[in-house]
Formats: C-alpha cells, sequence, structure tokens
C-alpha cells in the first residue's frame, strides 16, 4: 500500500528554515491580503505572466524598462508603479497576454523564501478546490507557507492553511503529523460557517480597511471562484496547463 502524502504548515517565513518534510515536496505560497489572491485574478483575466520580485529596487528598474508594475509596501502603492497589489486592479482584459512585474510586503518576499522547492504553486480561497486537485495529482508531499506579515503570523493565512489541509485530508487521502495543520484546520472549522464574519478579527484585515473595498472582499473569500493553479516556472508565475 502507498504510504500517504504529508502535510506541513508553516505559520510565517521565519519557521522555513526548520522545515522537516523531506523533498521532493510542493511548496504552496498564500498571501490571502492580498498577493496570491491578486495572482489567482490576474491570470484568470488573462495576464501572460507575473514576474514577482522582492525588492523595490529591482522593480523600479523594470518599470524604467517598460514593464507594467503592480507594487506596494505597507499596503500601500508605491510611487512609481502603474497598479497596487488589490485583485480588483486585475478584472478587466486591458492586460490580457501581458507580463506584470509584481513586488508586496509579504508574498512575493515568501515566493522567493520558497525557490528551492521542486514545484510552486499560489494559493487562495478562489481556486481551492483546483489547487487541492492539481495537488493530489502532484503525488507529493505538500508544505503550506503563510506569507504573514512581516514575518508574523496572520490570521487569513492560516485560516486557508486549514481550509486547504482538510480538503487533502478528506477527500484526497493526505496525511499530516504537524501541530500548525491540526490547529489551522480546527480553525478552518471554526470559521467555515462565516468567514466574512471570522476575517473581521484579523489585524490584518483591519490594517488594511481602508485599503479594502467591500467588493475585495467578498472576491477574496468566494471560495472557487477559479480554476487557474498559478505556478512558478524559473521566475515567471503562469497557470498550469498540466
Amino acid at each position: 500500500m502507498a504510504k500517504k502524502k504529508n502535510i506541513e504548515v508553516i505559520l510565517a517565513p521565519g519557521l522555513f528554515t526548520n522545515i522537516s518534510t523531506p523533498r521532493p515536496y510542493v511548496v504552496v505560497v498564500v498571501d490571502v491580503f492580498r498577493a496570491t489572491t491578486s495572482i489567482c485574478a490576474a491570470l484568470d483575466y488573462g495576464v501572460k505572466a507575473i514576474i514577482p520580485v522582492k525588492r523595490i529596487r529591482h522593480a523600479r528598474f523594470l518599470a524604467r524598462l517598460g514593464y507594467i508594475v503592480a507594487a506596494e509596501r505597507g499596503g500601500k502603492k508605491v510611487k512609481f508603479a502603474h497598479l497596487d497589489n488589490s485583485a480588483t486592479s486585475f478584472f478587466h482584459k486591458i492586460f490580457k497576454g501581458k507580463e506584470i512585474v509584481y513586488s508586496t510586503t509579504n508574498g512575493t518576499r515568501a515566493i522567493k523564501m520558497a525557490s528551492g522547492a521542486s514545484d510552486i504553486a499560489i494559493g487562495s480561497f478562489v481556486n481551492l478546490d483546483a489547487l487541492a486537485e492539481w495537488l493530489y495529482k502532484k503525488d507529493k508531499n505538500v508544505v503550506i507557507l503563510c506569507a504573514g506579515w512581516k514575518n508574523r503570523v496572520n490570521m487569513e493565512d492560516s485560516l486557508f492553511a486549514g481550509a486547504l489541509s482538510s480538503i487533502l485530508i478528506e477527500k484526497y487521502g493526505f496525511s499530516t503529523d504537524c501541530d500548525a495543520a491540526k490547529m489551522s484546520i480546527d480553525q478552518w472549522k471554526l470559521a467555515k460557517d462565516d468567514l466574512l464574519g471570522y476575517i473581521d478579527k484579523s489585524a490584518h484585515r483591519n490594517r488594511l480597511r481602508h485599503l479594502i473595498n467591500d467588493r475585495l472582499l467578498k472576491y477574496t473569500f468566494t471560495l472557487n471562484s477559479s480554476k487557474v493553479v498559478p505556478v512558478l516556472r524559473k521566475y515567471k508565475i503562469v497557470a498550469d496547463k498540466s
């Protein structure tokens, strides 16, 4: 009988160096507010690729070369950027077929941190089921890396980790001996019947309240509105076609 695939949850980037899952594994990067949700939206609306960059100076350099840049720090759009990092910024077709440089406070840092993994996927509530099925087909152990907020744990990313872990265990036969995964699953069970009510307690939700309108909030916590699975290929994030 085949050994069950394992799930490990990393609740904040600073814990990633202590990962215990043996290679090869898939890393799922999640930054619910707002990077990974926005990446799913961008690819759903026809963006060809997202180019994640960690440092603002790199994003500024690429803007000078003519790239479209979406960038924020501390939740606010940086001056030279064309777009902020909200999903709603991509809710039209003018970027179809374009490559967009993307730099954020937490999400792109986590993506770069995971770059040594054999596979890297982008997770959000909008592509939850599609991602879970994709991971099942990959048939590898899974590490869910929560981007958090400035290297601290946040509520919304761990909530997503619990949702994804629950599906992988209950539907696809994965297992976990990771306390962080088990805590996240308990959080998901507590919150799943009223996601918006639960997330209203989130520090990051309140930190970004003036930047996240009702439309964006509803989109962020609408399950399975997208079937796209963004994956990192070399230095670009694209929609997986397999």
